[in-house]
């Protein structure tokens, strides 16, 4: 099986198992009956946050599986939303996957952060994967996102 192949099959049961959890707390519009939860009323919307955050997240590795491209964001219409209103829940959202990319849970220090940038980037590094083209752009790929994430929480944990 290819690194690509296994990668990809990893990061879809990751997100089945995390969208499994999700659905336990977030209640559906579809259902007439509520769930029983443990959590607050309070804490309620939070899980519909993430729970919807994760169902993005799926149909954005779905459709970079398939080849897919997402469909351009609607213009800003008068009256609508300024640009960097929403900008604080922007930011958290970009720190959130960053964690997630680093595989490290979310409020790591530094230190836990740069071990697993490390050993990510010795296995996905492009270097390693140069038997196929298809491969060493996937690795690239990755090795990018990883980059870019522990840079965004570098610059949040050094302050």
């Amino acid at each position: 099986m290819s690194i690509g192949r296994r990668l990809i099959d990893m990061a879809r049961s990751e997100l089945n198992s995390l969208l499994d959890v999700a659905a336990k707390h977030a209640p559906d519009d579809d259902d007439d009956e509520p769930r029983a939860s443990t959590e607050t009323p309070a804490a309620g919307g939070r899980w519909s946050q993430e729970a919807e955050w994760l169902r993005n997240a799926r149909q954005e590795v779905e459709d970079a599986i398939h080849g897919r491209r997402a469909a351009p964001e609607p213009s800003r219409t008068r009256g609508g939303p300024r640009p960097g209103a929403n900008r604080v829940s922007g930011e958290a959202a970009r720190v959130q996957k960053a964690y997630a990319a680093l595989e490290v849970p979310q409020g790591s220090d530094f230190e836990t952060v740069r071990k697993s940038y490390r050993n990510l980037m010795r296995k996905y590094h492009p270097d390693h994967h140069t038997g196929s083209p298809e491969k060493q752009k996937a690795a690239n790929d990755i090795a990018q996102g990883l980059t870019q994430a522990y840079k965004l929480l570098e610059q949040r944990l050094r302050k």
